[in-house]
């Protein structure tokens, strides 16, 4: 069994602590005015807004044992079987997922599911895996270019669009 934890940009540090900051700052109102009814809501705001993503943040995991890929990230948990995994590309792509970090590698598998991660150490996780072949130097770079050509081209239409 190897375990991979998620690379953590700073970026998620940042938020991380903003929302932190102000769920303690939302609950010390109720806390000071008092009354069940105020802590139980405190309580709530805390536990919802501060204790879920430090849940998320600590946790966050990728488990390769045997033949499944398993990916923890607070209360979310998937299994992967690692020979339904048809491609692996890297990718900055910003969906929601459980990385914690832009520098993230896109799993296609099974039929047409897809999910993302962002192992600190991603060669080693592909070598795990036994995937190198699905992912190689050339399609990584076809990858980054292509990602770079599509940001280029939004922020042409975006320029195109404020311009008639």
């Amino acid at each position: 069994m190897h375990v991979f934890k998620s690379k953590i940009d700073n970026w998620v540090l940042v938020c991380l602590l903003l929302s932190v900051s102000a769920c303690l700052m939302g609950a010390s109102v109720p806390l000071m005015i008092g009354g069940i009814t105020n802590y139980v809501f405190a309580a709530i705001v805390l536990i919802a807004g501060a204790g879920f993503p430090i849940w998320i943040y600590v946790s966050t995991r990728y488990i390769v044992s045997g033949d499944d890929l398993k990916i923890i990230s607070g209360p979310f948990t998937w299994n992967i079987p690692i020979q339904s995994i048809v491609s692996l590309q890297e990718t900055q792509i910003a969906a929601t997922s459980p990385a914690l970090s832009f520098d993230r590698l896109q799993i296609t598998y099974g039929e047409d599911k897809v999910i993302i991660v962002s192992p600190v150490d991603k060669e080693k996780f592909i070598q795990k895996l036994g995937k190198e072949k699905l992912i190689g130097s050339a399609q990584r770079n076809g990858t980054k270019a292509a990602a770079k050509d599509s940001r280029k081209k939004a922020r042409k239409n975006k320029i195109n669009r404020n311009n008639p």
